[in-house]
């Protein structure tokens, strides 16, 4: 139990009210009402923000978002009084609140209420404005009755003995497709396996030079060690938070839609085998992501100068992601050049309590350098960030992995 049971009760009474409706915000609503997790909760709310106030740039500012940050587009509908300002004030409180990509260890559960609250004044003026109509339960046993006594009334009289030799025709055709989709089922499972034994070997993947160093130009998708020893598929999320032991997963345990640009998400205890990536290769330590966010310009942040300090841009970024909006769902990072055809993608990451978040908007890969008994060191990169981050998390966590050459 969360001392933010309440807020969520009330959050999940709304989505109730409007589920099968408003598809964007109910998706991101989903994750945040069926987690105790701070960190979630917060990156789930502002995220419902980041719906509402886009659909509000483009239809009272008149403009696509694109790229512009969240606070200018809700001071502009301030400003040009689109929005109430009461609204403007939760907006505002929010977004500055929730704050986004931050280590869960950071987040003081006191914080978590008022953000709630203020995105349930939120929603719930923007359902009106939507001029959506909250359905009761009663409306719907009564609507639900009625479409029962049509049916009834147009329901067709089918007779009460029915030929043997129908019913025996209808059980073997019943069969014959339950045969089917068996032969089916199991011709993919042993497609799917040799498929993914193939990713054993280097030779599956792309490769480029960056200075001195030899990378996958590709996430790692194996679900092999390199000694041909499974690695133990987890989709359940209570066992994917228990795990001190290798494990790993596709997002949102969808192996078909995430494989072919995506990879596999591996926790860090995998990564720790040694055995994870093909023969000759390792999996980077963060020194060796430090090496190369240094060959491309990022290892001095401030540089001074008597009493004065430069901020030197990060653009380590730039050099790495993929350029355009293909797969980054919100890139202000237009000028990406992908220089060295590393192209790094947004291929999200895994809670350690197990939920899926933030694809389409960040990339994290792992390094095999442990920080503490609880984390491992890993680098990230964002769809509003030039940089590159170096940072620490929970070694349950699901993350993206980058093979470079012994």
């Amino acid at each position: 139990m969360t001392i933010w049971d309440g807020e969520i009760k009330e959050l999940g009474k709304l989505y109730g009210s409007f589920r099968g409706n408003l598809p964007d915000i109910v998706k991101e609503l989903e994750q945040l009402i069926k987690t105790d997790d701070a960190n979630v909760v917060m990156l789930y709310s502002r995220r419902c923000l980041e719906v509402i106030v886009t659909d509000l740039c483009e239809t009272e500012l008149q403009r696509p978002r694109k790229t512009e940050p969240l606070k200018g587009i809700i001071d502009k509908l301030n400003s040009e009084e689109k929005v109430p300002g009461h609204i403007i004030t939760s907006m505002l409180s929010l977004n500055s609140m929730a704050t986004y990509g931050a280590h869960p260890k950071d987040f003081d559960p006191e914080q978590v209420k008022p953000v709630l609250n203020n995105l349930a004044i939120i929603i719930k003026w923007y359902l009106k404005y939507k001029d959506f109509q909250v359905v009761s339960k009663t409306d719907l046993k009564e609507e639900k009755t009625v479409d029962s006594k049509k049916q009834e009334s147009t329901a067709p009289v089918i007779p009460k003995t029915t030929s043997k030799k129908l019913k025996k025709g209808l059980i073997l055709l019943f069969a014959g497709i339950i045969l089917v989709l068996i032969i089916v089922f199991a011709i993919d499972r042993v497609l799917a396996t040799k498929q993914s034994i193939s990713y054993m070997s280097i030779d599956s993947y792309r490769k480029v030079t960056i200075g001195n160093q030899v990378w996958m130009a590709e996430n790692l998708k194996t679900s092999f060690f390199n000694d041909g020893s499974p690695i133990p598929l987890v989709r359940d999320d209570a066992k994917w938070e228990s795990l001190t032991t290798p494990g790993y997963c596709w997002y949102e345990n969808n192996r078909k839609k995430y494989i072919d640009y995506y990879g596999a998400l591996y926790n860090w205890f995998t990564v720790n085998t040694g055995k994870l990536c093909p023969l000759g290769w390792h999996v980077p330590s963060g020194a060796e992501w430090t090496a190369l966010n240094k060959f491309l310009g990022d290892s001095i942040r401030f540089r001074e100068s008597g009493d004065s300090v430069t901020v030197v841009p990060e653009v380590a970024g730039i050099k790495l992601k993929e350029a355009g909006n293909l797969h980054w769902a919100v890139n202000d990072t237009i000028h990406a050049t992908d220089q060295y055809g590393f192209s790094a993608l947004p291929g999200g990451s895994r809670f350690k309590q197990g939920t899926f978040f933030d694809f389409g908007y960040q990339g994290s890969w792992w390094s095999s350098t442990e920080d503490d008994h609880e984390d491992a060191k890993n680098v990230e990169m964002f769809s509003d960030k030039n940089g590159v981050t170096d940072i620490q998390q929970y070694k349950q966590f699901g993350m993206s992995v980058r093979c470079i050459k012994n």
